[in-house]
């Protein structure tokens, strides 16, 4: 598996969102995909990495 590609410059720049997106989403594809393969229905996978990703976005609220 290729690493995640980084952003093209350390601070916030034009596009930066949709290069994050380009890096991240062939990888989340494939997770859905193995996921899919292991027998997991293409909606629990997704229902769950939504809530994974939610719960990090709680964590990362309370930080602050």
């Amino acid at each position: 598996m290729q690493p995640v590609k980084s952003p093209q410059q350390e601070n916030h720049y034009d596009g930066r969102a949709a290069d994050c997106r380009e890096a991240l989403e062939g990888k989340i594809q494939q997770l859905i995909e193995e996921g899919v393969r292991a027998g997991w229905s293409r909606s629990e996978v997704t229902q769950t990495l939504r809530e994974i990703i939610e719960d990090d976005h709680t964590r990362l609220a309370r930080q602050k």
